[in-house]
């Protein structure tokens, strides 16, 4: 049965989300965040890593976008924040609100979210490498916590099953031994799950690895209550 669409997007947008909002959709706590070098990637202008190093963690943050100037992010993003929430407002029926209540509380978090990431892309720059999946600028097992939110998966249009069995694989190369890989969301932009879940997480396990869905207490598109979680 074919699915309505319940976000139009061509290309790969900017993810912007905030601190928060990885806390719940990736079900961490301070004992994880504290073990060890997190990576955030595909993390666009989203707030995660400067909140984590206020917080006193260790943070890092990889995106293609971070070739952009200040001055060029910051107009990006602006644009962007505005696409988006045209978009949301249009379909805003499709989606659950358990997460954000209303509209404007959704896009309140995604404005300031923004703000605390353009200020510590300004003045911490060294937080911020520019590269893309599947090849990362890191050497092998040197996070304790790979996070990728609104990537992998959603853009199951764009790319296959190999894209993603690679890119996950390089997640897998610059975790520690004993480390945690945590993607998010598992559907696409129809709200339907990744069709070929059960072969990758079977590959997985055959490589070795514990792979498995989790639930997750975060709500947006009806459908994605889960994560994949990867123990390397």
């Amino acid at each position: 049965m074919s699915r309505e669409v319940i976000y139009e997007q061509t290309g790969v947008a900017m993810t912007c989300r905030a601190f928060s909002e990885y806390k719940e959709m990736f079900m961490l706590d301070d004992v994880l965040l504290r073990k060890g070098p997190v990576l955030d990637v595909a993390s666009g202008a989203s707030s995660f890593t400067a909140e984590l190093m206020h917080r006193g963690y260790d943070g890092q943050a990889v995106d293609p976008l971070y070739k952009l100037s200040f001055e060029e992010m910051s107009k990006h993003g602006d644009k962007e924040l505005k696409l988006a929430a045209q978009k949301i407002r249009k379909n805003a029926h499709l989606f659950t609100w358990d997460t954000y209540e209303t509209l404007e509380k959704h896009e309140e978090i995604r404005e300031q979210s923004l703000c605390q990431f353009l200020a510590s892309y300004k003045e911490n720059r060294q937080l911020y490498k520019e590269a893309k999946l599947p090849s990362l600028p890191f050497n092998d097992y040197t996070f304790s916590l790979v996070l990728c939110n609104h990537f992998l998966f959603l853009y199951q249009d764009q790319f296959d099953y190999d894209f993603h069995l690679q890119a996950i694989e390089e997640l897998v190369r610059v975790t520690k031994k004993g480390g945690v890989i945590r993607i998010y969301p598992l559907v696409g932009f129809k709200n339907e799950l990744y069709p070929q879940m059960d072969e990758l997480i079977e590959t997985l396990r055959d490589k070795g690895f514990t792979a498995g869905l989790e639930k997750t207490n975060f709500r947006f598109m009806p459908d994605a209550a889960h994560y994949l979680n990867i123990i390397k």
